[in-house]
């Protein structure tokens, strides 16, 4: 007898090791997992260009008003798409449209009345206070409606945390206000001073976290590392509005 051709010598049978391994494979250089790097990257370019067309499009005027909120939609929808927490896709379903009816109701009601007066400043608090209060209860009951709870604090946390996240979004809505203030010759004063080295701190600290909240993160989403990198710079938009507030009053 010869010895026997290549298609009938017999296979090797793929183990779960295999699989494992390629999967894992696949994964660091697909869009699945990346690197801390590149959310590191996405935060730096949603930052650039969250200034920099409001900055270029006019601050207080109509264009920066609207940039800013389109920038503020984008950054909403990639981490919709981009889901950058635990959990199958069955689980997110609800979070991920909760996230977007939370922001839409947000915009909604961010474009009722003058802009960047003292009513619209209270207006936009007290209404950051009953938001936080409904997506807490809607949180809950969604929860306690679930027919199988496993896994409930992850799925109640996740849900949260985007909903939160992408009212924090909209709050970017104040960003020409905060850049007008702060390039005013009042702005060269301690509270200014106090203003920027908090705000730049905190943008570090969020870049940092991330990193953190990143590697954490096990069996990612498509796309999640850009979610990853939106979900800090969409909660940096309660920091917006909270200096926004300060700079309006203060300078």
């Amino acid at each position: 007898m010869g010895k026997p051709r290549s298609w009938e010598k017999p296979q090797k049978q793929k183990t779960q090791r295999d699989d494992e391994a390629v999967r894992g494979a696949s994964g660091q250089l697909g869009m699945t997992r990346h690197g801390e790097f590149t959310v590191v990257i996405a935060q730096l370019a949603a930052y650039a260009l969250m200034f920099g067309i409001v900055y270029s499009l006019g601050m207080e005027t109509p264009g920066g008003i609207v940039g800013s909120g389109m920038l503020a939609a984008s950054a909403c929808m990639v981490m919709i798409v981009g889901w950058p927490f635990a959990g199958d896709s069955r689980q997110s379903v609800f979070g991920r449209i909760f996230s977007a009816v939370v922001f839409l109701v947000a915009a909604i009601f961010a474009l009722q009345g003058e802009f960047y007066t003292d009513a619209t400043f209270r207006r936009w608090a007290l209404f950051l206070v009953v938001a936080f209060a409904a997506i807490v209860v809607v949180s809950f009951l969604r929860q306690m409606l679930r027919k199988v709870r496993s896994h409930l604090i992850a799925s109640m946390s996740a849900g949260l945390t985007a909903a939160v996240t992408a009212l924090g979004s909209t709050c970017w809505v104040f960003l020409p206000a905060l850049m007008n203030d702060m390039s005013s010759k009042q702005a060269d004063s301690a509270t200014g001073w106090a203003v920027f080295i908090v705000l730049a701190a905190a943008a570090v600290l969020l870049l940092v976290a991330s990193t953190s909240w990143w590697k954490e993160l096990e069996h990612p989403a498509p796309f999640a590392w850009m979610g990853m990198g939106m979900l800090p710079v969409m909660l940096f938009g309660y920091l917006v509005f909270v200096a926004a507030c300060v700079t309006h009053w203060m300078l």
